[in-house]
């Protein structure tokens, strides 16, 4: 069984280590919905992607695997630090938007007022993940959202608990 995914952050120092970058914890095992194949994943913003991979690699460039990876399919660019640490994958997403604004941070949001609305949704979303689906995608089937899963959650932010909870 994996170390709880806080007392594995405090291990590593990755709090203090990413300060600077206004990190947030999202995905998930802070949700309470992971499962065997969940990584921790972190939210960053950096306006220097050049000082984020120096700080990551002085933190984590010792762990196993760890890499640092560009992908700009997204609409903004991202700089993505990854490794493997106490039975977990650790997933560090940087961009160069403020965490609040970033899409992972807007779904876990979302999802985490979900799961507070109706915390019975647990199981099914847990039962479908363990069948390899993606959390977004999930949480679509579950709500019966249409269109893309990724931005029919963001269709959600600003609603009302009355709204949501008809929803669910």
């Amino acid at each position: 069984m994996k170390p709880f995914y806080l007392d594995v952050l405090n291990q590593l120092d990755l709090p203090r280590s990413l300060a600077e970058f206004d990190p947030v914890v999202i995905g998930t095992p802070p949700l309470g919905i992971a499962t065997d194949s969940s990584d921790i994943d972190i939210a960053c913003s950096a306006s220097d992607f050049d000082r984020f991979a120096r700080v990551a690699n002085r933190a984590f460039g010792s762990m196993h695997s760890f890499s640092i990876r560009t992908t700009d399919h997204l609409p903004e660019p991202a700089i993505i630090a990854s490794f493997f640490a106490c039975e977990w994958e650790i997933e560090v997403f940087c961009q160069q938007i403020a965490t609040a604004h970033q899409w992972g941070v807007r779904h876990f949001r979302i999802e985490e007022k979900l799961l507070a609305l109706r915390p019975e949704l647990r199981e099914r979303i847990v039962e479908l993940k363990q069948g390899g689906m993606k959390t977004e995608p999930v949480f679509a089937r579950v709500l019966d959202l249409v269109g893309d899963p990724y931005e029919a959650l963001l269709r959600l932010e600003g609603q009302s608990d009355d709204r949501l909870l008809a929803l669910l």
